[in-house]
């Protein structure tokens, strides 16, 4: 599998039917279209990801009321339902890599109220090791993302994931997929 950018990575999310919080990709001037995005998925917070190029402005916690506002600027980008929304519920938040050899990179954070990005720049994990090691028994749940991992193929692929203690998203499961990458 090769993803060579994020709208790549949306692509294959959708084609592996992978969970992921409600989303869709917009161009500037389809305030429409947002509202109807909106209406179809009533959230207390969305997100806002520029897909135009990697590492761009990222807004976790927008409020429903302030969306219209906040997208001015964006050329290309994504709007979902946010995590913000169960930050009750989430339990560990990152990226990691499985190799087909077992090896593991993994930075993770326990933090609820992480993203992703929250939990590369303050881990509380930050680790390169193999699936045999045993302080991966001190991640939380770690058995439940290594599964998902390998269930769906998804070795050698960095992934971008929150796991919950409920079920959330599409398809109403516990751990949701951000984004996957290999060549960016």
């Amino acid at each position: 599998m090769m993803i060579s950018s994020k709208l790549e990575s949306m692509k294959k999310i959708n084609e592996l039917g992978l969970n992921k919080f409600p989303e869709q990709l917009f161009t500037d001037n389809e305030q429409e279209r947002v509202k109807k995005f909106i209406n179809s998925y009533p959230a207390k917070y969305y997100a806002i990801r520029d897909k135009s190029k990697a590492a761009g402005i990222f807004k976790l916690k927008v409020p429903a009321n302030e969306v219209l506002t906040e997208i001015q600027g964006y050329q290309l980008f994504t709007i979902n339902v946010s995590s913000a929304n169960y930050v009750e519920n989430q339990i560990l938040v990152g990226e990691i890599q499985i190799l087909s050899n077992g090896e593991v990179y993994a930075i993770l954070s326990v933090d609820p109220s992480a993203s992703v990005r929250d939990a590369i720049r303050n881990p509380t994990f930050n680790l390169k090791t193999d699936i045999f090691d045993k302080q991966l028994n001190v991640i939380p749940h770690f058995d439940s993302i290594y599964k998902y991992i390998v269930e769906h193929n998804l070795q050698n692929v960095i992934v971008e994931f929150a796991l919950f203690d409920e079920n959330v998203g599409i398809n109403s499961e516990k751990v949701i997929i951000y984004e996957l990458r290999t060549h960016y």
